[in-house]
């Protein structure tokens, strides 16, 4: 009976288990599918954000100038036609330049000293070129060693000691002292004393001693005066610049190779009081020293004092010279 029961109530229960069925499975698929849709929409890597393509669009040419507000062009003026011009222009010949003649030497020119075995002392002082001028533009009156000078009044007072002998000092200050002459003229008076211990003096055609003037005749007879000049003997200078002094001179030349026996402070100091007519004492020391070796004496002290130059000439450099 039971069983006719439950066998009669089974096409109730299966219409209604599968609805049932049916109803639990459509409500986890729109579960299942608005799951799907929230994750699509959250995050930078969503499928709806990621293929996104952003870009910027460039306008062409052809949109450009749709847009713009043509200019309007200049009227071209009428230039006149360019002639036509061959490919290749054949090359004008040059014209040869005239050649310009070599200028004469401007100067005395190479001294011709060296080229001569033998020099008289008259050729070496030919080779010397003229006084040069000073700062202001006046010619000086002449120069002995590289030391150049004015003065109407000049005396040069020239060791003639043995010691002079040496290294050819005596030839090449009586050389140079011609040239200095030289470069003198008639309005210059000028005086000339050799000395040892003794004093040897230039005297005038009367053979009186005192200052002359330089003109021709009066050079020449002490450019003869100086050539026959010999040296020997000691050195006494204190006299020979006293006699110098007593002249009354613009300038002294004093050339000697002794700084010994040096001249005493009492000497210099009587030198110095009889300078009364201020003459520039200019000194010339011969040595055997180089000259980044020499060492000041008496002759630095004695130029300074009285308003002169020093000049220091290392006579190892006039074996060089021809004789």
């Amino acid at each position: 009976m039971l069983t006719r029961d439950l066998q009669h109530s089974d096409p109730w229960a299966t219409p209604l288990s599968w609805g049932g069925s049916l109803l639990v499975h459509a409500l986890l698929a729109v579960l299942i599918l608005s799951n799907l849709k929230s994750c699509a929409r959250q995050g930078d890597f969503g499928q709806a954000e990621v293929y996104r393509v952003v870009g910027i669009t460039y306008a062409t040419p052809e949109t450009a100038t749709e847009t713009e507000p043509q200019t309007p062009t200049p009227p071209q003026p009428n230039l006149p036609q360019l002639p036509d011009l061959p490919e290749q222009s054949e090359q004008s010949p040059l014209t040869p330049q005239k050649q310009i003649e070599t200028l004469p030497a401007i100067g005395p020119g190479p001294s011709s000293v060296m080229e001569q075995a033998s020099v008289t002392p008259k050729d070496f002082s030919n080779s010397f070129p003229p006084p040069p001028s000073t700062s202001a533009g006046v010619p000086t009156t002449t120069r002995f060693f590289d030391i150049s000078t004015e003065g109407n009044k000049l005396v040069y007072v020239i060791d003639c000691s043995g010691s002079m002998n040496r290294n050819h000092a005596f030839r090449n200050a009586k050389a140079e002292l011609i040239a200095s002459l030289q470069r003198l003229n008639s309005t210059h008076n000028f005086h000339l004393i050799f000395y040892n211990e003794d004093l040897f003096e230039f005297t005038n055609r009367a053979g009186k001693i005192e200052p002359q003037p330089a003109t021709p005749a009066n050079l020449e007879r002490c450019n003869s005066f100086i050539v026959e000049m010999n040296n020997s003997g000691g050195t006494a200078h204190f006299p020979a610049l006293e006699k110098a002094l007593s002249y009354n001179p613009e300038v002294i030349f004093f050339l000697t190779d002794a700084s010994e026996p040096a001249m005493s402070a009492r000497e210099l100091d009587q030198i110095k009081r009889l300078n009364r007519s201020r003459a520039a004492i200019h000194c010339i020391e011969f040595g055997i020293q180089p000259t980044e070796l020499k060492l000041p004496n008496f002759l630095n002290q004695l130029s300074s004092e009285n308003g002169g130059s020093y000049r220091y000439r290392d006579t190892n450099q006039f074996r060089a010279l021809p004789n």
